[in-house]
């Protein structure tokens, strides 16, 4: 299993990657080279790069995104990774010599010019990507099961967002556990609102307990209102007051106010509202959820 593991690695990371628009701005603003004289780059520049270089130079690209995470998510449900498995894993891809495929598509009049660059991949490259993975953070086996159950064709998403650190907080996954126990008996459950309650947990990352989150959501909820009375008001956001005076200076503010906005503030304020409420009944109700022999009861749902 380990070894089909590998092999996806590497076909994650020797798949060809489309050029963004920040890596090719570094390349420009670092070393010169124009978009037209991308290939010249790449033939002259790379090779001299040192590997804090290419770091920063890659590293947009070689980050992993939830979506390359949750790609193995299922594998991860049936082997357990270690920290020395990881650097196990990362050894063996060294020895692979892999190539890194890079793309790019220009525009030249009418035309689109597609180009491609072919050229071996940095090992610093391949270890932030790998590490970035967390393959040793899946969630237990009992709460990925509640996943599963809870939120069938997003599970491997939702195994992917958990699979990090911080997650395995003892109070944090507590709380996760009696959430998910919770959700499972509700006819209808909301992958984005646990989206919004794991920001939450992320935006406060010192708290001691669930009590702290329980509390910091009111001030949410209060915030959150005061926007959209604001935009039902036919008000606009501004990212501070310095640019909100500007405009007012300048005869006021001609953006078209956008009905979305509006929508996406209401659905976030009911969120925040419904969280508060679900997190204040499963503080009360901990003990029912979770028993001690809370195995059993993970199994049963």
């Amino acid at each position: 299993m380990k070894l089909k593991l590998i092999q996806m690695i590497e076909e994650e990371l020797t798949k060809p990657r489309q050029l963004t628009e920040q890596v090719i701005n570094y390349i420009a603003s670092h070393y010169s080279y124009t978009l037209d004289q991308i290939d010249k780059f790449f033939e002259e520049e790379l090779s001299k790069l040192e590997d804090y270089e290419l770091d920063l130079l890659f590293s947009p690209i070689f980050t992993p995104k939830v979506s390359d995470k949750a790609i193995f998510s299922k594998i991860l449900d049936d082997v357990e990774i270690t920290s020395e498995d990881v650097d196990e894993i990362i050894e063996d891809l060294k020895k692979k010599n892999l190539t890194a495929s890079f793309c790019i598509s220009l525009k030249k009049e009418n035309e689109i010019i597609e180009k491609k660059f072919a050229v071996p991949l940095n090992h610093i490259n391949l270890e932030r990507y790998v590490r970035l993975l967390y393959l040793d953070c899946q969630p237990p086996k009992q709460l990925s099961r509640a996943i599963d159950v809870v939120f069938r064709n997003e599970s491997d998403k939702i195994k992917a967002i958990l699979r990090d650190r911080f997650w395995k907080e003892g109070w944090r996954e507590e709380f996760l556990r009696a959430y998910l126990v919770y959700s499972a008996g509700q006819s209808e459950v909301s992958v984005e609102k646990f989206e919004l309650l794991l920001k939450i947990f992320r935006s406060n990352p010192t708290a001691y307990d669930i009590y702290e989150i329980y509390e910091s959501i009111s001030d949410l909820i209060q915030w959150t209102q005061s926007q959209v009375d604001m935009l039902k008001a036919g008000g606009k956001r501004f990212f501070n007051e310095m640019i909100e005076q500007t405009y007012k200076f300048e005869g006021g503010d001609k953006r078209i106010q956008k009905e979305e906005e509006l929508k996406r503030e209401e659905t976030e304020l009911r969120y925040y509202i419904e969280l508060k409420n679900e997190i204040g009944y499963i503080i009360e109700k901990m003990g029912e959820l979770l028993p001690i022999n809370n195995a059993k009861r993970m199994a049963r749902i």
